[in-house]
């Protein structure tokens, strides 16, 4: 890679660590708690304790998978929390080497059929758990190509993810997902107008600065909120929220979740 475009990227880099660092402290938190989806980190806490007593049979495979650039940090963590209280195949897959969403697309493909000891024409039906751009790359991969190779999903748990576009692809950075993620761009208008034939299920916390709350469902899906504690990402630290976890293991375990339909209209 040639110096100048060595360049261009780390000031990119730099503009928008110093955007991330800037605007949390120029917005107003929000602490009131949601009312259609209660449950504290106490009690989140207790309820994996009581869950990891007795792990229930999986449905189905399940996928974790991380954000575009995250060397799994975010799928590991979740993977920690949800292996202990299930019983069946979970895997995880990181799009960490990869800079374009059509990479970790077939990255995703690719590791699937590996783990799974098939080819892409027989990938299994998984139920996906995905953290930030991870979700557009599951969805993605639920379209089917050319071929007809699609990744099956049953259900797709998102957490933060910008199913709408990102608050920061505004900011120009020069980085192809970055471009994919403005509201009208041809990727994001691509996904949505895409038939979903799964059940597609989003979390998100106030706050997130980097996404924004109100890009993390597309339109008519309810978006389940939780509060973020004081002192924490809106986004980078959401795949570490015990309450946004501990709804999603109960609902892949087949148990009452915590949040309720209708879904609460994010606070003004």
């Amino acid at each position: 890679m040639t110096d100048h475009r060595v360049g261009r990227r780390l000031a990119a880099a730099i503009g928008l660590g110093a955007v991330l660092l800037v605007l949390p402290g120029c917005l107003t938190t929000h602490s009131e708690p949601n009312p259609s989806f209660r449950v504290s980190r106490d009690e989140a806490e207790s309820d994996f304790q009581r869950m990891a007593e007795l792990p229930v049979r999986l449905d189905r495979p399940l996928i974790v998978i991380s954000g575009i650039g995250d060397p799994a940090i975010s799928g590991t963590a979740i993977l920690r929390r949800i292996e202990p209280v299930v019983d069946g195949r979970v895997i995880g897959i990181d799009f960490f080497s990869e800079a374009t969403f059509d990479g970790a697309r077939q990255k995703l493909l690719r590791e699937a059929a590996a783990q799974f000891a098939t080819d892409l024409d027989h990938l299994p039906e998984v139920d996906v758990i995905a953290f930030s751009m991870g979700g557009l790359v599951a969805r993605d991969a639920a379209i089917p190509d050319r071929a007809g190779r699609r990744l099956p999903i049953a259900r797709l748990f998102t957490i933060c993810t910008p199913h709408e576009g990102a608050r920061l692809a505004a900011i120009p950075i020069g980085t192809p997902q970055s471009d994919d993620m403005t509201p009208t761009s041809d990727f994001i208008l691509r996904i949505r107008a895409a038939r979903r034939d799964y059940d597609l299920l989003c979390y998100c916390r106030l706050d997130d600065v980097t996404v924004g709350e109100e890009f993390c469902a597309p339109e008519g899906t309810p978006l389940w909120w939780v509060p973020t504690p004081f002192g924490e990402w809106g986004h980078m630290q959401a795949f570490f929220d015990p309450r946004i976890v501990v709804d999603i293991a109960r609902r892949i375990r087949g148990e009452t979740p915590f949040s309720t339909l209708p879904a609460a209209p994010l606070p003004h």
